[in-house]
């Protein structure tokens, strides 16, 4: 264990850490939901969902904090009854298969930072939030960020209302069915704190493969998805390779292409072809038609712009030289967010003040403190992901990096308390 420095610091100024509750109460409440061999089964507001929640609210209850529901379910609890306020947070639901530290980790955190500030006796002058999203990974419910998105008022909720899962639930009837409709006087938006910190694992190899304790980004990047689609001539497996109009070729040489553009600028830009569509997909057939997304993402404007031009005329020369037609549109695009820079100095510092070794950098994916950071001043910390591996049974990351971002979330919780 490489925190027993930080620990002793903490402990100097009477504060009562207690790490190995921390990381049994971890172990216990991040496995509600978990399946040996698949991971994790916890969608928005399932049985597993509501279990794991109303076991996080008896415990706040048990600690006098006010708790209270917002109209997107967010689970929002509150110690202190002046000042304004310093929320922690992030979410407990998860991706079908998913592992137990994405999101859980960040709630659970902020669980044990209420405990301990409380059992200290700590007079914050802020009082302290910590705040539950609800549907969060988007796994149910399309799009992802809902809960965090209403609150803040990203989303109506007439929009969010009428989501429908894949069994024809919407969403409205899901929290009235299980008891977390709560009241819309309660959004985010009418009463936002003054600062939001989410505590989150990397999802990503770069602290890791580094040896960094911890991670800062500077904001989250900016998402665009565009969707392509070759046409050609569908036809028989027996026609010759020089006869054929093959959809799928304009999809394998973009594919290619891309790559190697992206190799080109790995610090800066990811691509995914995550979706595609072959018709008529089936074996002994050339296919006529292949449509596909490519997910474009960069913390650089200007650069996702430029990929973009790149796979278009990748695609309309890769169509002139095979016969093809081709066609390209827009999905939906989220603009980059950038972290409030007191926050982000705070957090350095308190890294610092632990003697923890940190690395600025940016979040790949997207978080709840990318609607926060519309209300509220807003960082986040990052711990090591081992391997990278994360939304996969194999996610992981070690007990001594979980109590580092304990440690450093509950030292920025008091430093921007006094700020």
């Amino acid at each position: 264990m490489r925190y027993e420095g930080a620990l002793e610091k903490l402990r100097a100024r009477g504060l009562k850490v207690n790490p190995e509750r921390f990381l049994a109460e971890f172990d216990r409440m991040s496995r509600i939901g978990w399946v040996e061999g698949y991971g994790m089964n916890r969608l928005a507001l399932s049985e597993n969902h509501v279990a794991i929640r109303m076991d996080l609210m008896e415990q706040l209850k048990a600690l006098g904090a006010k708790v209270k529901v917002d109209e997107a379910g967010n689970i929002i609890a509150e110690l202190g009854e002046q000042g304004e306020a310093i929320a922690v947070g992030s979410h407990l639901d998860s991706v079908p298969g998913g592992g137990r530290f994405d999101g859980a980790y960040g709630v659970i955190a902020g669980l044990e930072v209420l405990r301990t500030i409380k059992e200290s006796n700590v007079r914050l002058r802020h009082r302290l939030v910590l705040i539950d999203f609800n549907n969060e990974e988007g796994s149910r419910w399309s799009p992802p960020l809902l809960g965090s998105g209403l609150s803040c008022g990203v989303y109506t909720r007439d929009f969010v209302y009428s989501r429908v899962d894949r069994n024809g639930v919407r969403f409205e009837d899901a929290l009235r069915n299980t008891g977390f409709m709560g009241s819309p006087e309660n959004n985010i938006s009418f009463n936002p704190p003054r600062f939001y910190v989410e505590l989150h694992i990397e999802q990503g190899p770069e602290l890791y493969s580094k040896g960094y304790d911890i991670g800062i980004p500077q904001g989250i990047v900016g998402i665009r998805v565009v969707e392509l689609a070759f046409r050609g001539s569908q036809d028989h497996a027996s026609s010759p390779l020089w006869a054929r109009r093959d959809a799928l070729t304009g999809l394998v040489i973009v594919k290619n292409k891309l790559e190697e553009y992206a190799l080109e600028r790995v610090d800066k830009l990811r691509v995914t072809i995550g979706r595609v569509n072959v018709e008529p997909n089936v074996a002994n057939v050339v296919p006529g038609e292949v449509r596909f997304t490519v997910d474009i993402r960069s913390y650089d404007p200007n650069i996702i712009d430029e990929t973009v031009k790149y796979i278009v005329e990748n695609g309309e020369d890769v169509a002139r030289r095979r016969g093809l037609d081709f066609e390209h549109r827009d999905l939906w695009y989220i603009e980059r967010t950038l972290f409030d820079t007191q926050v982000v100095k705070t957090i350095e510092e308190a890294c610092e003040e632990l003697e923890f070794k940190c690395l600025k950098t940016w979040s790949w994916a997207g978080h709840d403190a990318q609607n926060m950071a519309r209300v509220s001043r807003t960082g986040m910390i990052f711990i090591p992901s081992v391997n990278g591996r994360s939304h996969s049974k194999d996610e992981y990351s070690r007990d001594e990096d979980l109590v580092k971002g304990l440690l450093v979330l509950l030292n920025v919780v008091l430093a921007l308390d006094s700020s």
